[in-house]
């Protein structure tokens, strides 16, 4: 009986230990707040690469490259 307990507080702790884990990339993932995480570096990266390409458009169709 007393192994059986020991397998239940492993199981317990390996559970906290996990929780933990998946709290701090979450927490490193979103970020505390503006744009410090990755999704905020990803989303300034998508949101450059978008004015980019509207940029080129637009010197594409007013002649600039011809």
């Amino acid at each position: 009986m007393r192994k059986d307990c020991r397998k239940g507080q492993s199981i317990l702790e390996y559970t906290l230990l996990l929780g933990a884990i998946i709290a701090v990339l979450i927490a490193v993932l979103l970020g505390t707040g503006g744009n410090s995480g990755v999704k905020g570096k990803v989303q300034d990266t998508y949101n450059t690469v978008g004015d980019s390409l509207t940029k080129t458009t637009t010197d594409l169709s007013l002649g600039v490259f011809k």
